[in-house]
């Protein structure tokens, strides 16, 4: 009888335990599946209309072989729960649990550079031109060395 109970409650654990792994997954933990592979260049904005968005959107399109070379994912998170993977939406994520994360009000327009580490980098409350966050990238020490392998 104890190794039933004992079963029935090492299954129910493994059970919360695997959907609680589901539920952050889905949550807006969407930066973990990036770390020490890609640079995330995160845009927030409260609209899919907001000026400062839609310019951000052109410079994005006209730069899109330097944003790859640079191993970067564009994670847009528009209103209060729509987000976008380098242009496709992604079901099951919320951007609010990342607007926290990272103080930008529902309001607000921000654009936050995040490297390969996962630590914030550089943040703009505009419109950023894509060759500042480019020569920020190129200074950082993995970049270079990414830069010195890529010649060999």
């Amino acid at each position: 009888m104890k190794k039933i109970v004992f079963s029935l409650f090492l299954a129910g654990f493994m059970l919360f335990g695997l959907r609680a792994d589901a539920q952050t997954k889905s949550s807006g933990n969407i930066l973990e599946q990036y770390k020490w592979k890609k640079r995330p260049l995160l845009i927030f904005a409260p609209s899919a209309e907001n000026p400062a968005y839609v310019r951000q959107k052109e410079l994005i399109q006209a730069d899109k072989a330097a944003l790859n070379d640079r191993d970067m994912v564009v994670i847009e998170l528009i209103g209060q729960d729509k987000v976008y993977v380098n242009g496709t939406r992604q079901k099951g994520q919320h951007g609010q649990d990342l607007r926290s994360r990272f103080q930008v009000p529902q309001e607000a327009f921000s654009v936050i550079l995040i490297g390969k580490d996962g630590t914030e980098k550089q943040r703009n409350n505009g419109t950023v031109a894509l060759e500042n966050i480019f020569g920020l990238i190129d200074q950082m020490p993995m970049r270079r060395q990414e830069m010195r392998e890529n010649r060999d």
